[in-house]
C-alpha cells in the first residue's frame, strides 16, 4: 500500500499515520520529497485499515500495489533515486561511466577472481583517473580505491565492501519483474542504496542482446537506476561502442567498460576490452550523447 500526504500535511499529522501504521503491524517506510511525503507500508492490507487510513488527518490519497515490488516502485517514489558517493553520481542527468581494470600489475592477464593479488600501482595515464567515475570488480572483495578511482564490486554478495551501495544484477533469463523484487529485498533490508545491471538477454547459442525497450520499461516502473553491464552485452571489443551508445539512449544511467590497464606491449586474453584511448574516447562521445538527449 502507498500513503500519499497532503502538500500541506504537517510533521505531527505524517508521524501519527505512521504510528498508526506501525502499530497495526506494518513496515512502513518514509520518503519525503520537494513536495510531498509518500509512505510504502508492507504487509498483507486489509480494505478495513485502507479505509481507517483514508480519514485520517492530512492522509491526500491511499493506493494499494499489486506489483510484487513497493519500495523500489514508482508508485513509491515519482522522481528517480541518484546516488551519490565517492564513486560518482549514478542516476541524473549525466551518465555514470565505470571501468572494469584488465592487466593490473600482479594480476593475470585473464578474468579477475578472488584470488587474484589486487595491486594499486594502476598505469592510468590521466592521474585523476579521468573521464571514468569509478572502478568495478567482480570478485567479492573490493580494494578501496584503484589509483584514483574509488573501486567497488558489482557481485550480489560483496564482502567488505567500505561503500553503501548494492549491485542487483538481472540474470538472462529473468524478468523485469523479479529482478526488480530482488532490488526490493536489498530495500527491505535498509540497504538505501541499490543500483540495478543491465547484462542483456540471452539466446540459446549463448549470444547476448541488450533490449533497448526493456530498459525503457524498466525505467517506467522503478525509480532505481539501471546500468548497463557493457562487457557481458557485446562479448566482443568491436560491438562495445555501439552497446554502450544504445544503453544511454534507451535512458540508462550507467555503463560498465572493461579497459586494459596493463602494459601497452601486451594485449588482453579478456574479451571485449578496450584499450585505454578508445576506452576514453568512449565514456567523452557517451558524456555528449546524454547531454544532447538529455536537454
Amino acid at each position: 500500500m502507498i500513503v500519499v500526504m497532503h502538500q500541506d500535511a504537517t510533521s505531527p499529522a505524517i508521524e501519527a499515520a505512521i504510528a498508526w501504521l506501525v502499530a497495526a503491524g506494518y513496515d512502513v517506510h518514509r520518503s519525503s520529497g520537494e513536495t510531498r511525503t509518500t509512505l510504502g507500508v508492507v504487509g498483507p492490507v486489509s480494505s478495513d485499515d485502507m479505509n481507517v487510513v483514508r480519514e485520517f488527518e492530512g492522509v491526500a490519497k491511499v493506493v494499494r500495489v499489486s506489483e510484487p515490488f513497493r519500495l523500489a516502485s514508482r508508485h513509491f517514489r515519482k522522481a528517480p533515486t541518484i546516488i551519490s558517493g565517492e564513486w560518482g553520481t549514478i542516476g541524473g542527468p549525466n551518465p555514470w561511466i565505470a571501468i572494469e581494470p584488465v592487466g593490473l600489475q600482479g594480476e593475470p592477464s585473464g578474468a579477475p577472481d578472488d584470488s587474484a593479488p589486487v595491486s594499486t600501482q594502476m598505469l592510468y595515464r590521466l592521474p585523476a583517473g579521468r573521464p571514468f567515475d569509478a572502478a568495478v570488480t567482480r570478485a567479492r572483495v573490493a580494494p578501496g580505491s584503484l589509483g584514483s578511482l574509488a573501486c567497488l564490486s558489482i557481485d550480489g554478495a560483496p564482502q567488505e565492501q567500505r561503500f553503501p551501495l548494492i549491485f542487483v544484477t538481472r540474470t538472462p533469463s529473468q524478468g523485469a519483474d523479479g529482478w526488480i523484487s530482488r532490488a526490493e529485498k536489498e530495500l527491505k533490508r535498509g540497504q538505501n542504496e541499490v543500483a540495478l545491471i543491465e547484462p542483456g538477454g540471452e539466446y540459446p547459442s549463448g549470444a547476448r542482446t541488450l533490449e533497448v525497450a526493456a530498459i525503457a520499461r524498466a525505467k517506467l516502473r522503478t525509480h532505481l537506476p539501471i546500468v548497463v553491464d557493457v562487457p557481458s552485452v557485446a562479448q566482443q571489443g568491436r560491438y562495445c561502442a555501439p552497446v554502450a551508445s544504445a544503453a544511454i539512449g534507451a535512458g540508462a544511467d550507467g555503463v560498465i567498460l572493461r579497459v586494459w590497464v596493463g602494459p601497452e606491449s601486451e594485449s588482453p586474453r579478456v574479451p571485449a576490452t578496450l584499450r585505454w584511448d578508445a576506452a576514453v574516447d568512449l565514456a567523452q562521445r557517451l558524456r555528449a550523447m546524454a547531454t544532447a538527449l538529455r536537454k
